[in-house]
């Protein structure tokens, strides 16, 4: 199944879900990706290239050493493995691969979507999406 496809396949699944797509975090490229809106093509590319500091970016890392030190994170843990961004008309969902710690898969929704839902069904979907690669 190509990367498309399975990104196809989730959407389909999730609600309200307008745009989903496949970062290489390492390098910053769009590995694949799948539209409902032409217009979401331009805030993916962006979100392609962001979304390696909202996971790896000073921020995030210096969040990720207050848990450790508190002991709520384990030493070898790649980082987050989800966020959620809640924009003013978008819900953006980012999802850590577990096979590939460096690969996120995104999803975007309308605001409309049932927040649970959306969020429970690109959870199960990750697996088969991350498979595709």
């Amino acid at each position: 199944m190509s990367i498309q496809t399975a990104l196809q396949s989730a959407m389909d699944t999730i609600p309200d879900c307008i745009a989903g797509g496949y970062v290489d975090m390492e390098t910053g490229m769009l590995l694949g990706t799948c539209l409902t809106d032409p217009d979401s093509a331009n805030v993916l590319d962006a979100l392609a290239v962001a979304v390696a500091n909202l996971f790896q970016g000073r921020g995030a890392a210096a969040f990720e050493a207050l848990l450790r030190q508190a002991g709520t994170e384990e030493a070898g843990n790649p980082g987050f493995g989800e966020i959620a961004v809640f924009s003013q008309d978008r819900l953006n969902i980012f999802l850590r691969t577990q096979e590939y710690p460096d690969h996120v898969v995104c999803y975007i929704c309308r605001n409309s979507a049932n927040v649970g839902l959306a969020l429970t069904k690109s959870h199960l979907s990750l697996r088969s999406v991350a498979a595709a690669v």
